[in-house]
This record gives C-alpha cells, structure tokens and sequence, in this order.
C-alpha cells in the first residue's frame, strides 16, 4: 500500500495530468455541437479519474472518518472538484451564444446549483441517519429500507420547492403570455403550483420544464431567454410539452426508475458482487484492487457501482426518457391539433444554440429527429397510438423483469456469501504471502482456507508443504481427516489416512485427533477400533466442555460407530 506523501505526489500529477486533458479537448472546439459533445466526455474522464483515486490510489484508506456519512460526503466532494474544473475552464471556452460571456465563477455556482436540490434532501437525510444512528427504531435491512424511504420522500417533498429556490425563480408575471398559459392549463386540466420565471445562468438558458411529483409542489419553469426569443404560439408549444409530461406521468416514472434502480443495487448488484468474489478463482488478483484488512475490496466494488450506474442511467434510462421527449411532443400535437408551433420554437433555439439540429443527447433524439417524427405523426396520425403502445410495452417489461430480479436474486444467502468472500480475500492475501515469504505457518492457514472453501485438492497441497518446514499434529490431523472424508472419491486414501492420524495422535492426543483417528479406523473396515477410539475422544471432550462445546457430535459419533461394531460382531 502506498505511504500519505506518495499518495499526495500522484494525485497532484494526476490532477495536472486532468487539467492538461480538459484544456486541450476544449480547444479543439471550434463549434457549439463540438463542445456540447467534448463536456460530456469530460464527465466520462470525471467519472475516469474519480475511480482511479479510489482503486489505484486508494485515498478512501486514508480518510481519517470512520462512519460511512463522513466517507460518502468526501468521495462526493472529491467526485465534484473534478466537475468544478471542467466547469470553469469550460467557461473559457465556452461556444454557445447565450452562455459565451458569463464569468467562470457564474458558469461554475449555475452548474451546481442544476444538481442542488436533488444534493441537499441527500445530505440532511444523511445528516439525520447521522446524528440518530444510536436511536433507530429499526436495524439491518429493515435500517437500510428505513432509510430510503425517507430518502425517496425527502425528494418527492423537497426538490421542487428548493429548486425554485436554488435556479433564481420568480412568477411569471401577470400578461397576456401569463392569461393564455393559464387558460391553457385549466382546458388540459393539469395542475400545477405556479409558472415561474427559470432564471438559472442569468436566465440565458433557451429551456423550460415541469419539476415536481405532488400537483401542488409541481411547478412550470420557462427560462427567460426562451420567452425572448419565442412568439407566443411558439411559447404555448413549449408549454404543451411540458404537460405531456404531466399527462404521461414522466415525473412519476422518473421516480419508479430511482426507486428500482436503489432496490437493484442492494438486491441484486450486491448479492452478485459478494458471489463473484466468494468463487473468484484467482483471489490472489483481487488484493491488488482492495486495500488492507477490507472485508471487501471497497475499490472493486466502487468501480462496478460506477459502470452500474453508467450502464442503467445513460443507457437504460435515455432510452425511456427519448421516447418520453417524444410522447411530449406528440402532446402538442394531439391537444393542439397542429405541432407547427413546436416545430418552429425547435427550429429557433437550434438556431440560437449554435446550429444543433444534428446534436443528439443520451436523453433527448435531435432537434432534426424529432421534427420529422412530428411531421410524420401529422401525415400518419396513427404514429402517435404506435408510439405510446411502444413506451408502454418497454415500460411494462421493464417493471417485470426488474421486480423477478429483485426477488428471485434477493433470495441469494447473502450472510453466507458475505462470509465466504471473506475467506476467498484472505485465501488470495496469504497466496501473495505464500510466494513471496513462504512458511510453515503460511502454508498452513492456505491448508485450513483452502479446506474451509471446499478446495480440498489444494489443501492438502499446502498442509504437505508446511510439513516440509516442520511436523505439525494439527496438519497431519487435517490431512488425514480429508483423505478419509473428502467429497472427491479420487482423493479418499484410507491407508495413508490411518497413518498419519496414529502420527498426529502420538504427538497429541485431543478428542479431535482421537475423532480422526476412529473415522480413519471405519474407513479401513475395523468398526472396533472405531468405537474404542470415539469412546475416547468422547471421555476427552467431556472433560473440557469450554473447549468441545459440540459435546454432542462425538456423542453421535461414538453411537455410529459402536453400533457398526456391535452389528458387524453378529455377523456369523
């Protein structure tokens, strides 16, 4: 494991190394699609150098906090000094008309304030957890499902109300604008708290949005430079979209997708990863990715989460929230009657933005793509039926297969799991132990981990080399007990078994050498030998109850085989 300094030294490279990146990518922009699409594989190196800091460097080894509150708002705030960067430098750069003038310090607090109202429900739910931990009700999984509903309600309550707080929204006020939304609103039946003014990036932003699950904490947000650069038809478009959402319920299911996504990674995500671990053939690897004295190689595990998270939100979820863009816009159109305000209002910030008709998102299809469909579905209005159908055929598979993931792997002994990877980690720490300062005792733990994981082959490898360094009784002991008990039929050995169980019953004699020696005996055809032996090694464990406190088994044990005895002596 690296020392603090080095630890330091690396970082300080890597980060150098970081900003070098970023600032070369930012230069070869000469467009807005250019560099639209260079900060989004910016994120990706984010995402990049964060897991290098956690699986190469291993900083959260040297965090001085031992509850996990006080680790996760430290990796959160490392994860982000990364985004801080890109945002600030990327203020320099930056190649879209409406945002090209604003300071970097402005570019970078408008960044952050985007994602502060789904951060500050994360951070006082985690705060209360944290200063209440002692007193919960509940423990377990019964904790951890506490927990997270309070996480989930924490976000229905609070996220709308503070992200008109956090993105500088006021009123729209009163107009003809204000009188012809609202009408609207009232004819489509769609409740709403307010309509605000989206003053995020001093209101540059060519945007609107609904936020909000509960009608009367859901609100509509249209941004300032959108009303400035729209007619009012063009506005009412907007606004139309928006309340497919609404009708479509794209909040709500934005929800379910967070909810089932939490549940697969405690369920399912976790459950894998202890398995993988528990049956990884070649442990001995996986301690490179975990640091010491780790019941899990919190590295390893960081990494999986992140690519989990990549693989379901990116991909998963942009295919659902594309086709939820479209069900929006094909609302215009269906309570509208004609979608040629849409159209238009598309057209004007593609315009504005820089020329982005082609630029698609992982959330959204292209401005050009979206046009056409609209002007698809109005030649063809059965696209439109086609369209939902689709969105709720996946929808419905989806709900499916991620409730019989969930059940059928939450059925996983994860208990069991948990306590076999363990054996697996330290199996893999004492392998790189073994080839580096063999020893007598090395190879012996290697013995009793590698009989513990039901690699009996291999356990008898090791006991052999430690009795290279030195005749032990316990090793003879076990090795005798898995030639004459082995589940692999190739392995059993009677004879050799007999001898070396008499060897380790000469250099001491304990109810446990005493056991081996009358199973060694049965397995060599003489029951009375086996019976004389157990009696013994059940007169040993009685008197030491503290040390035997499975007194029964060589009860059960002395019972087998003097009954074989007594039986085999009726045998004309």
């Amino acid at each position: 494991m690296l020392t603090w300094p080095e630890v330091l030294a690396l970082w300080v490279l890597k980060e150098i190394c970081f900003i070098g990146i970023t600032l070369f990518k930012l230069k070869k922009t000469y467009s807005p699609i250019d560099f639209i699409r260079t900060q989004s594989l910016l994120k990706l190196f984010a995402f990049l150098w964060f897991s290098l800091d956690v699986i190469l460097l291993e900083i959260p080894a040297f965090l001085p906090f031992q509850k996990e509150f006080l680790k996760d708002l430290s990796g959160l705030i490392l994860f982000f000094h990364y985004l801080f960067l890109i945002w600030w430098l990327s203020a320099l750069y930056e190649k879209r008309s409406a945002l090209a003038k604003l300071s970097p310090s402005s570019y970078v607090i408008s960044h952050f304030k985007l994602l502060l109202p789904f951060l500050i429900p994360w951070f006082l739910i985690n705060l209360l957890f944290f200063v209440l931990e002692k007193h919960l009700p509940v423990s377990g999984i019964w904790a951890e499902l506490f927990y997270f509903g309070c996480f989930v309600g924490a976000l229905v309550v609070l996220m709308a109300p503070l992200a008109v707080r956090a993105w500088n929204c006021r009123p729209l006020p009163e107009s003809n604008l204000r009188q012809l939304i609202s009408s609207y609103l009232a004819r489509e039946k769609a409740r709403l708290g307010e309509i605000y003014l989206w003053e995020t990036f001093d209101g540059r932003l060519l945007t609107a949005g609904v936020i909000g699950v509960i009608p009367k904490l859901r609100y509509l947000l249209i941004s300032r430079g959108l009303l400035a650069a729209l007619e009012e038809a063009e506005v009412l478009s907007v606004v139309a979209h928006e309340v497919g959402h609404i009708k479509r319920h794209h909040m709500f299911w934005l929800l379910v997708f967070f909810v089932l996504f939490s549940l697969i990674i405690y369920f399912v995500f976790m459950p894998l990863y202890l398995l993988f671990l528990a049956y990884f053939p070649r442990p001995d690897l996986l301690d490179v990715f975990g640091g010491q004295g780790l019941l899990l190689p919190e590295a390893f595990m960081t990494l999986g989460l992140l690519i989990s998270v990549v693989l379901y939100f990116r991909f998963l979820l942009g295919f659902f929230l594309r086709n939820f863009e479209r069900q929006a816009d094909l609302y215009c159109l269906e309570s509208l009657g004609t979608a040629h305000g849409l159209i238009k209002a598309f057209k004007k910030i593609a315009a504005l933005s820089g020329n982005t008709e082609d630029l698609p998102s992982w959330h959204h299809y292209s401005i050009r793509q979206r046009i056409e469909f609209l002007l698809a579905a109005e030649k063809d209005p059965t696209l439109i039926a086609k369209h939902h159908q689709k969105v709720k055929k996946w929808l419905t598979f989806y709900l499916a297969f991620s409730l019989a993931l969930i059940l059928g792997l939450s059925r996983l002994p994860t208990k069991q799991l948990e306590e076999k990877a363990k054996l697996n980690l330290a199996y893999g720490e004492f392998l790189k132990e073994a080839s580096i300062f063999p020893s007598k005792e090395t190879f012996t733990y290697l013995g009793h981990l590698a009989y513990e994981l039901g690699k009996e082959k291999d356990a008898l490898k090791w006991y052999k080399m430690a009795l290279k360094f030195e005749k032990d009784p316990e090793v003879l002991n076990n090795m005798a007990w898995i030639l004459v008990t082995s589940k692999d039929k190739n392995l059993r050995n009677p004879k050799r078994a007999l001898k070396l169980a008499l060897e380790a019953t000469s250099e001491k004699l304990t109810a446990i050498h005493l056991d081996t020696l009358a199973e060694a005996w049965f397995a060599n055809k003489n029951p009375e030998k086996a019976c004389l032996y157990s009696i013994l090694a059940e007169a040993r464990a009685r008197l030491d109850p503290d040390y035997y406190p499975n007194f029964d088994y060589y009860i059960k044990q002395k019972e087998r085989f003097c009954n074989a005895a007594r039986s085999s002596s009726k045998v004309p």
